[in-house]
This record gives C-alpha cells, sequence and structure tokens, in this order.
C-alpha cells in the first residue's frame, strides 16, 4: 500500500525562502518531494543543500536527483519535531512573571 502524500515545506539552505511542496515517499534515506510549477522552484537543482519540514519531522540533506518538478533528496538527518519540541523546553529558560 503506497504512503499517503504529505504537505511539507522545502527552503534551499542556508538562507532560502520556504516553498509549500508534496511529500511522496521515504525510502531508505531517499525522500521524494514535489514542488508545485512556480519560478521559485528552480533554486532546488542538483547539489542544492535543502530543509524539508513536515509537522512530525525535519528533513537536511542534498538533493541528487530532479526529474522536472520531483526532487529526489538524499537526507543527512532527520529530526523527529516532537522530540525537537521537548529539548527547546528545556533549552529556553522560563519567561519572566
Amino acid at each position: 500500500m503506497p504512503e499517503p502524500e504529505r504537505q511539507v515545506t522545502i527552503r534551499r539552505l542556508p538562507d532560502g525562502e520556504p516553498q509549500p511542496a508534496t511529500e511522496h515517499s521515504l525510502a531508505g534515506v531517499l525522500l521524494r518531494v514535489e514542488l508545485p510549477p512556480s519560478p521559485a522552484s528552480r533554486q532546488f537543482g542538483m547539489g542544492a543543500l535543502v530543509e524539508v519540514e513536515s509537522a512530525e519531522t525535519l528533513y537536511l540533506g542534498e538533493v541528487q536527483g530532479c526529474q522536472g518538478l520531483l526532487l529526489l533528496i538524499a537526507v543527512e538527518h532527520a529530526v523527529d519535531r516532537t522530540a525537537l519540541a521537548a529539548i527547546q523546553r528545556i533549552w529556553q529558560p522560563p519567561p519572566d512573571h
């Protein structure tokens, strides 16, 4: 049974603007993401370092292939956002009252 598609944002590192995209699949370390047609989609060529953010996971990787608007990304790091939120709560001091 194929995995459901998920809405994500993708941005070129280090300071690209987030763009909407659709995550199609993750197989091992290869993430397939489809971009909508737009001029901003051209920034994600071969070798581009990218951040892909979903509600559950933050991926960091490199674009390894492109077929039109479909990107094949080699994921170098994946961070569970729930675990990240717990870490951030510990790192950030409580607000002053």
